[in-house]
């Protein structure tokens, strides 16, 4: 537990937790070893999230290094269609994502930014081993996908919960899949 020093903000005072029992939650971010920072708590259809951050600032009142884990945290399974490496792994900016409901389904836009190298006179040097494998998968029926600026037929498959369609984004890229369910 924790007091307020000399009459200071309480929120602005540190302090530690050493202990903490979990219950059920799941850490998303740690301080140390057996010490979670961002912890969330499956309730219901929703989620609490818990931080041990007072207003997710550091001391010099700038955002805290684990708010990316936070928004992480915050957005999980939040939409039907997620992206991730080939091998499973969540994003860590190797692609841009960006995804709109349509009628039928979704619209998810891929771009890879990465290995492009662009001056501000002459030609653009591209890297081409920095593509990325990536999955897009979704919790929902698929009746088709559809690479839209190939445009090409994406094979859809069936994992466990998730249905899974594979591609791979060159650098500079950008590839539109669309799923109709």
């Amino acid at each position: 537990s924790w007091r307020p020093e000399g009459g200071k903000d309480r929120d602005a005072v540190p302090f530690a937790v050493a202990g903490v029992d979990l219950k059920g939650s799941k850490p998303i971010a740690w301080a140390g070893e057996n010490r979670p920072l961002l912890t969330r708590h499956t309730v219901g259809k929703g989620a609490v999230i818990v931080t041990l951050v007072p207003r997710m600032l550091g001391q010099d009142e700038r955002a805290h290094p684990a708010m990316p884990y936070l928004f992480n945290g915050l957005t999980d399974r939040l939409l039907p269609v997620e992206v991730r490496l080939a091998d499973g792994k969540p994003l860590a900016g190797e692609l841009m994502v960006q995804m709109n409901r349509t009628k039928d389904g979704y619209l998810v836009q891929l771009v890879n930014n990465r290995g492009v190298d662009k001056t501000p006179n002459g030609i653009a040097r591209v890297d081409r081993r920095k593509f990325v494998d990536a999955i897009v998968r979704t919790t929902r029926t698929v009746k088709s996908a559809k690479e839209m600026t190939g445009p090409r037929d994406l094979e859809t498959k069936r994992v466990g919960e998730w249905t899974t369609i594979r591609l791979r984004v060159h650098p500079g890229d950008v590839q539109v899949v669309r799923i109709v369910e």
